[in-house]
């Protein structure tokens, strides 16, 4: 058995940004398909004059981005009307700004695509590699065949052919979702490695460091090697800050070494788990599980429930002189959020900085990890060419009427 092996018993309107797939395809009896991914190499491409104008970018940050752009890729070929397949091509590049020692580089992705399966534009500049030979993505959608294992380089595309499924089109699911995860990685009980299962590390711990920090954070399960954080607290520092915070975070266990030899750990994240019940992070901040607490499940909110209007306020933890008390600093929002998809939501409304209205409009997607939903979001503005936001920036639902992240955001549904 693998040392990554889980041992234990098995268990098994209108179109909207990213918001088509087929439902659960193949299930017996219906005639249905699953549609195609197909993998057409990786071409030449000059960014100052592009064969396949890019109509979407995001900053680089793992898999959620390549989802996203797929998922706006398949809307447009909805809105085509009788489309059922297209060309998508990806391209990957470095940003600097700033100059000097404070310059800073950010990875960028970018997106292209055609409506129409014939489209031949991306071979303007010839061929690669018909094969491309870099490191393989894997990236998986769910209710689709293939993958997309390359995203491109530095004036160069990795071109695919993406087929829609021919069993209709559900507007309650995203495109960008992966499959359902394997049996094994849905078990959270006891495991026969030695290590912490997701189960027995799940509960509520506390720490504080009185008077300038106190925190609690709840663990919950995300199958057998990954769980879900949600933590409050307050940082009382004055003069220099004062503020609550409340937010969460996914977290992956840690894996040493590869193939044969690649062994599990009880380190999740920038946390290491003890029996004892005690965690660790990267600051040297100890946890201790609370007397009492109960082994936690993870229930998805979703975001229909969402749906309604909000108020929020993105505290700034920084106390300023007077005249300005620092609360004026802060951002308040009303908002109201609706539901695209199971994975969707559009936000809309205003915030307010120093008495200075603000329009927001945003959509937010849910995060995955190793195949589970979680409660995050990330967010992308609606209109333009998108920047997704670092996982500390993601939105996190406690429940479908509380969300914070971990910058002082912390919001409540109204009505």
């Amino acid at each position: 058995m693998p040392a990554e092996a889980v041992p234990g018993p098995g268990r098994a309107e209108e179109v909207v940004w990213g918001a088509v797939v087929g439902e659960e395809m193949e299930r017996a009896g219906e005639g249905t398909s699953r549609g195609s991914i197909e993998a057409l190499g990786r071409w030449r491409e000059e960014k100052k004059n592009r064969a396949m104008p890019l109509k979407f970018r995001a900053d680089e940050d793992g898999t959620d981005e390549v989802r996203v752009g797929f998922g706006r890729f398949i809307d447009e070929l909805v809105r085509q009307g009788g489309a059922s397949s297209g060309i998508l091509a990806i391209s990957t590049w470095v940003e600097t700004s700033g100059g000097g020692e404070a310059a800073i580089e950010n990875a960028v992705r970018g997106f292209a695509w055609s409506a129409s399966p014939d489209d031949v534009s991306y071979q303007r500049y010839g061929v690669v590699e018909a094969a491309s030979k870099q490191p393989k993505k894997n990236i998986r959608f769910a209710d689709f065949e293939g993958v997309v294992d390359d995203t491109g380089g530095e004036n160069q595309i990795a071109v695919y052919r993406v087929t829609l499924p021919r069993g209709g089109l559900d507007p309650g699911k995203w495109a960008g979702r992966p499959p359902p995860p394997a049996p094994e990685e849905l078990y959270t009980g006891p495991r026969h490695d030695g290590l912490l299962s997701t189960d027995d590390v799940s509960g509520e711990y506390c720490a504080c460091c009185f008077p300038f920090f106190c925190s609690s954070i709840v663990m919950t399960p995300l199958g057998a090697n990954a769980i879900e954080t949600w933590h409050t607290g307050c940082v009382f520092c004055p003069p220099f800050a004062v503020a609550p915070f409340a937010g969460g975070e996914a977290l992956r266990r840690t894996f040493k070494g590869t193939g044969n030899t690649r062994l599990g750990t009880n380190a999740f994240g920038d946390m290491t788990f003890s029996a004892d019940g005690t965690v660790t992070n990267e600051n040297g901040c100890c946890y201790k599980k609370c007397p009492g607490s109960q082994k936690r499940s993870f229930q998805k909110v979703e975001t229909r429930d969402l749906a309604g209007k909000w108020c929020s306020c993105w505290f700034c933890p920084f106390l300023m002189p007077p005249p300005l008390p620092w609360p004026l600093w802060s951002f308040c929002c009303c908002t109201t959020k609706r539901a695209l998809n199971e994975d969707q939501y559009a936000e809309n409304g205003t915030c307010c900085w120093l008495c200075l209205p603000c329009p927001v409009s945003e959509m937010h997607t849910r995060r995955y990890v190793n195949g589970h939903p979680t409660n995050g979001f990330f967010a992308a503005n609606e209109n333009g060419n998108a920047q997704r936001r670092a996982q500390d920036g993601d939105r996190w639902h406690r429940d479908p009427g509380c969300a914070g992240c971990n910058l002082g955001f912390c919001a409540k549904k109204v009505c």
